[in-house]
């Protein structure tokens, strides 16, 4: 169901239906609830939706649990850029909306078809349920980890160093410095 929001000049999102400003996180929550909004710039009329979104999501990253991966997973999108960065988000959408595409309500639907072509009985509905519940999550879990397999390998051809080579690299350079710094204090006695 798409939901007009209006953008102004000044970036202020403005929401006509409820008649006030909405904020990036209230256009996230729009989406999160289910509704599909677009935004207008106030004046052009242009499609902005893009944009709006894209800010939406940087805003999430920062609320995600593992920040160094997730800073890593950033770093590789937007140094790669193109075709293959675009795939590898697309894939992580994917996998992440596939825990929310099997709800329990579709479950029941298709288990009350299969019970409707005598695939399955009656009696057994809730078990069928919970049973093809269980198989969904499985499922999503397992392309969850096949998308972070890919990204991490990926991310390995790119040859990105990690923040434990940056570390190490950072320590070996101050030691060098010391060492710069001894052999100066040599120099001049």
């Amino acid at each position: 169901m798409e939901y007009l929001l209006k953008r102004y000049t000044n970036r202020r999102l403005y929401d006509p239906q409820q008649g006030r400003n909405v904020t990036i996180e209230e256009v996230a929550e729009l989406v999160r609830s289910g509704k599909r909004p677009k935004i207008v710039d106030n004046v052009s009329g242009r499609d902005v939706t893009l944009r709006v979104l894209g800010q939406a999501f940087l805003g999430s990253v920062g609320n995600w649990s593992d920040r160094e991966k997730s800073k890593e997973i950033l770093w590789m999108l937007i140094s790669k850029g193109g075709d293959e960065s675009v795939d590898i988000l697309k894939k992580t959408v994917l996998a992440s909306l596939g825990a929310m595409e099997i709800t329990r309500q579709k479950a029941e639907e298709v288990i009350d078809e299969l019970i409707r072509r005598g695939e399955v009985a009656k009696s057994k509905r809730s078990e069928a349920i919970v049973e093809l519940l269980e198989k969904a999550e499985k499922s999503t879990v397992a392309m969850k980890d096949k998308v972070v397999a890919e990204v991490e390998e990926v991310v390995e051809k790119m040859k990105v160093a990690k923040k434990k080579d940056l570390d190490a690299l950072e320590t070996k350079v101050d030691e060098l410095i010391a060492t710069m710094k001894r052999l100066e204090e040599k120099l001049g006695k």
